[in-house]
């Protein structure tokens, strides 16, 4: 199997689950509406944000199984009287990949009233590179620190900057979270911004009815799929709940797809 073909999907799998970083530069159809801020559309009437979900995705590269992510909701706390939200996902390749190790940590807090984090961390371990990445969201900036290792014995590398953003600003785990919270209505193209790579990048989206389709522990649901212009594919239940319960991403090597094993509600 091609790593690096490995390494560029779980590292699209780990921002964003393989739909997010897509630069507004895209070549959507010229055809489609002109795209709506998602961050000025309504949040539904009541957000799927829920303490102690834990959701279980099996990733792979055809038919062959490379890897495991877990989403977990972990905790509400109060900062400045608003509700705050602790949110954690883990990423890692398997056993049948052991040739090559990924794995990656990622947490985000998220205010739940105005759907904009305020604190990000990725720390990253891909072979014998490391990276911790944090930032800080504040009025109209981010704080932006990356240290890095090519190899434990390497100097490590800094990378500290102030990033100017704008409204609504997200990161590449919070964003899962608030498009799951948003109106959004099939034949629409949405955009929002987003910190990747330490910069400010505009996601755009189209979304449209999707099909039904079967998932593990839910049955039979209705779905709605979000695509991007580089092809990738995102189904979210058509429900009050928006799980996201399949990407899509076409590689030379194949189909690469991370699809829901398993949704609990941990106590």
């Amino acid at each position: 199997m091609n790593t690096r073909i490995l390494l560029i999907f779980f590292v699209l799998l780990v921002t964003v689950l393989a739909f997010s970083e897509v630069m507004s530069e895209g070549n959507l159809d010229e055809k489609l509406q002109k795209p709506i801020s998602l961050v000025d559309v309504k949040t539904v009437k009541h957000p799927p944000i829920r303490i102690g979900e834990k959701l279980t995705y099996r990733v792979k590269i055809g038919w062959a199984p490379v890897g495991q992510r877990i989403d977990y909701i972990s905790k509400k706390t109060i900062i400045q009287d608003e509700p705050i939200y602790h949110i954690t996902s883990s990423a890692k390749t398997g056993a049948l990949v052991s040739f090559y190790r990924f794995k990656s940590l990622q947490y985000t807090y998220l205010n739940l009233e105005k759907l904009q984090p305020i604190r990000f961390r990725n720390q990253l371990q891909d072979k014998k590179y490391s990276a911790i990445v944090e930032i800080n969201f504040n009025d109209g900036k981010a704080e932006y620190n990356k240290k890095s290792q090519v190899n434990s014995k390497a100097p490590q590398k800094q990378d500290v900057k102030t990033i100017e953003i704008p409204t609504g600003t997200q990161d590449e785990l919070s964003m899962v979270y608030f498009l799951r919270c948003k109106e959004i209505i099939p034949g629409s193209t949405y955009y929002f911004p987003m910190i990747s790579k330490g910069k400010v990048v505009k996601v755009e989206l189209k979304v449209t009815h999707g099909e039904q389709m079967k998932a593990k522990g839910l049955g039979k649901v209705n779905t709605l799929m979000v695509q991007t212009s580089n092809g990738s594919r995102l189904w979210l239940t058509d429900d009050i709940f928006r799980l996201p319960i399949r990407i899509e991403f076409d590689t030379k090597i194949g189909k690469t797809t991370a699809e829901l094993t398993k949704r609990e509600i941990v106590r």
